[in-house]
């Protein structure tokens, strides 16, 4: 069985950790007072948020003090709270000796009693306030939101958890427009407040020893294949799984053209769909190799102020790397490879 996985979503069987994110986020979470109880990782398509979400999730799985509840962005979050609360918190014997009652269609249970209870949010305060008297904590987390109407109702209750005091920590993946799109709505603002990870490449060196230990590469062809992801770490999946499956030791020719390909299909091609016309427009540029930022706002008869809020945007979603002053490169291997063929 091929090692490298390349599907989506799913946590891959070799994965490059990222061990400074998960400190940082768990020692956060697990502080007294909590530095912050919110945190997101950001990045584009295919840079690992889902795996680091995951790997921290699965920290706080193995904790006896700790709930872990994972929510879908695109169904009703409160309900799915809710529910999850009372299944995972062992809830059952509040019910059952009429402490307080719920009614609600979807949540899988429907108890009548003294002083029934209408609706989600309060449901699930009186839970939280249980749960923290018995010393729980809970971790929420959501894998790729979005700006719908679940999710800014659910981050509206999510403020009064906090300022009610109880111990909930939410950590969220999600893409850049996104992210940024739900915290400019009206009473959002704390998100702007909430630390955002936005993910940097995976350890060359790391990826190479991996190579070589699944792979069996000797070390100088391990660290040029590497090399060939730029730490993109969808890239370093896809490359170990065609090395793989092809039973090869270093990349050639054919190696890269498939790589290339399934850069394509899998990701750029989405990635590039969603970029706004001006941001198009600097991408090819950069790709037909006017990286300068003189060349760029010649080219585009832009002002200095204009083109660096874009470069802030396109480095935010993972697209530019603008450490080096005056100049731009792409982060994502092989990405002017696929620009300049595409608009051919």
């Amino acid at each position: 069985m091929n090692p490298f996985d390349i599907t989506f979503g799913k946590p891959p069987t070799k994965i490059i950790d990222r061990p400074d994110v998960e400190k940082e986020i768990v020692d956060s979470f697990m502080s007294s007072n909590r530095p912050s109880s919110v945190y997101i990782l950001a990045g584009p398509r295919g840079c690992g948020k889902t795996v680091t979400l995951t790997s921290i999730s699965n920290i706080f799985k193995n904790l006896e003090n700790w709930i872990v509840i994972d929510l879908n962005p695109q169904l009703d979050l409160e309900q799915q709270l809710a529910a999850a609360l009372y299944q995972k918190g062992k809830l059952k014997h509040l019910f059952a000796r009429k402490e307080f009652s719920f009614s609600f269609q979807g949540l899988g249970f429907s108890i009548s009693g003294d002083t029934p209870i209408v609706s989600a949010s309060i449901l699930i305060e009186k839970m939280l306030e249980y749960l923290k008297k018995k010393g729980m904590n809970v971790l929420l987390t959501i894998d790729e939101v979005t700006n719908n109407s679940f999710m800014r109702i659910f981050a509206h209750s999510y403020q009064s958890y906090l300022r009610n005091g109880f111990d909930v920590s939410l950590l969220m993946t999600g893409l850049y427009e996104n992210v940024s799109s739900l915290e400019n709505e009206d009473g959002l603002t704390f998100l702007y407040r909430a630390p955002k990870v936005y993910l940097s490449p995976l350890n060359i060196r790391a990826m190479a020893y991996s190579y070589i230990d699944v792979l069996g590469m000797d070390e100088k062809d391990a660290k040029e294949a590497a090399l060939v992801t730029n730490g993109y770490a969808f890239a370093y999946q896809l490359l170990g799984y065609i090395l793989f499956e092809e039973n090869k030791k270093a990349v050639d020719s054919q190696v890269l053209s498939r790589l290339d390909l399934l850069l394509d299909e899998r990701a750029y091609r989405k990635i590039y769909s969603e970029l706004t016309k001006r941001e198009r427009e600097i991408i090819s540029l950069v790709a037909s190799g006017k990286v300068s930022n003189a060349e760029i706002k010649e080219a585009l008869q832009m002002k200095d102020g204009s083109l660096s809020t874009y470069k802030s945007i396109l480095s935010k979603k993972g697209l530019l790397d603008i450490s080096a002053r005056g100049i731009v490169e792409f982060m994502l291997p092989r990405f002017g490879e696929f620009v300049r063929f595409n608009e051919l």
